[in-house]
């Protein structure tokens, strides 16, 4: 009979291999379920998750952006950081029932990252042929005819810029080893930037403004119609009017404060009355726990100017508004 030692290490090496054939089943199960699930959650509607009221400022630039459809007149939204540019411009989009791609510019983007580049290893392949071209997002809806949103394009270097000085002319764009496509004929180009004085912005050039035929202004929108979108995009909650209008306060608090550089958004508002409404329905909001909420959304919410800090601005305004 063999020694009990040797029979153990026998059984130990039997069993690590059962569990890592058994961990490795588990893998395949998961990543076949992994993909299962993946496939199921491809967004093809592209409707914004917050709800626009067409009142006011939104009304206007929303017939605005109609003509300039209609005109095939390139459109910029010109506003601050939480004023409905994009969006105004996604719900724009989502009523035209088209294909609609949209990308947010800063100093990393390179043209390549929406006209399209060559993928690597097809290229090696077949060589610089069309079906080893992978098209970026604006070379996409260029074919399509769908719309394309340039969203913080004053954020973008100027050579980067200056990719869409000819997709703004001559609805065209050259496609490097390929040639030049032309763009469906209902193609549109919509822009959004910030204004120029804030920081991380470059200026647009000439040539590029000399393209964009209309600019569209926003700011932040009336007290009403700032309500109305908060009520609209949270129905089911009944919160007291009380924590609305002192969610509005701060708000409105913000983007009167010289220490803020870039205030809240609509959507700090929305999170606000929302999580508010959650605990008023488990009967623990107070005042004391509407202003520890208001303080977890507004500290990040929110960007300070040089030499400020986020945490006191916050504690000074909640303390200010909410007595």
């Amino acid at each position: 009979m063999p020694p009990k030692k040797t029979k153990s290490k026998v059984t130990k090496k039997i069993s690590k291999k059962t569990t890592s054939k058994i961990s490795k089943e588990n893998q395949k199960v998961k990543k076949s379920d992994f993909y299962e699930l993946m496939e199921k959650s491809f967004v093809f509607d592209n409707t914004p998750d917050i709800e626009l009221v067409k009142k006011g400022q939104y009304k206007q630039a929303f017939e605005l952006l109609e003509d300039a459809e209609a005109c095939q007149l390139t459109p910029i939204l010109i506003g601050p950081p939480g004023t409905g540019k994009t969006l105004l411009a996604r719900s724009f989009a989502s009523s035209r029932k088209k294909n609609f791609e949209w990308m947010t510019l800063d100093e990393s983007t390179k043209p390549g990252h929406f006209v399209g580049a060559f993928d690597p290893g097809e290229t090696l392949k077949r060589g610089f042929i069309k079906e080893s071209f992978l098209p970026g997002s604006l070379t996409e809806m260029m074919v399509t005819g769908g719309i394309f949103l340039a969203n913080e394009l004053n954020r973008a270097t100027e050579y980067t810029q200056n990719t869409f000085l000819e997709p703004l002319e001559e609805r065209s764009i050259m496609l490097p080893r390929l040639g030049r496509i032309r763009a469906h004929d209902d193609f549109f180009l919509m822009c959004a930037a910030n204004p120029g004085d804030m920081a991380g912005t470059h200026r647009l050039s000439e040539a590029l403004k000399d393209r964009i035929k209309i600019w569209i202004k926003l700011d932040y929108p009336s007290r009403s119609v700032e309500m109305e979108i908060i009520h609209a995009n949270i129905p089911q909650t009944k919160l007291s009017k009380d924590y609305i209008d002192l969610t509005y306060n701060l708000i409105d608090a913000t983007r009167k404060s010289r220490e803020i550089e870039r205030p809240a958004s609509i959507r700090s508002a929305i999170a606000i009355t929302k999580l508010a409404a959650k605990k008023q329905l488990k009967k623990k909001l107070d005042i004391n726990e509407f202003k520890k909420i208001a303080g977890l959304v507004l500290i990040g919410g929110l960007k300070p100017r040089p030499g400020f800090q986020s945490e006191q601005i916050v504690k000074k305004i909640i303390n200010t508004v909410v007595k």
